[in-house]
C-alpha cells in the first residue's frame, strides 16, 4: 500500500498510521482550499467588480457604445422632466 491514500480508498481497520495522517493532511489542504475559493468569491472588492459589469452590461453594448434604448429613456426622462419644470412654473405665474 501507498501512503498517499484517502481514508475512502482503504478501510480505517486497514490503514496504517502514516495512511491515515496522510489523508487527514490532504483533507485539510483540500479544506483550506475550499475556504480559500469562498473567500475570493465573497469578497468585498470581487462583489463590487461584479455589481458594476453587471450595471455597465444593462447601459454599455460590449464594443463601448451606449445602448440606443438607454439613450432613448435617458433624453425622454430629461424632456419630461423639463416639461414638468416648465408646466409648473407657468401655473405659478398665472395664480
Amino acid at each position: 500500500m501507498t501512503d498517499n491514500v484517502y481514508t475512502s480508498d482503504v478501510t480505517v481497520d486497514q490503514a496504517t498510521t502514516a495512511q491515515l495522517a496522510e489523508s487527514i493532511r490532504l483533507r485539510e489542504e483540500r479544506i483550506a482550499d475550499n475556504i480559500d475559493e469562498l473567500i475570493g468569491r465573497i469578497h468585498l472588492r470581487v462583489l463590487v467588480t461584479r455589481a458594476v459589469n453587471k450595471a455597465k452590461s444593462g447601459v454599455v453594448e460590449e464594443d463601448g457604445s451606449p445602448k440606443p434604448e438607454v439613450l432613448a429613456l435617458g433624453a425622454g426622462t430629461v424632456l419630461g422632466v423639463a416639461a414638468l419644470v416648465v408646466g409648473l412654473s407657468g401655473r405659478n405665474k398665472r395664480g
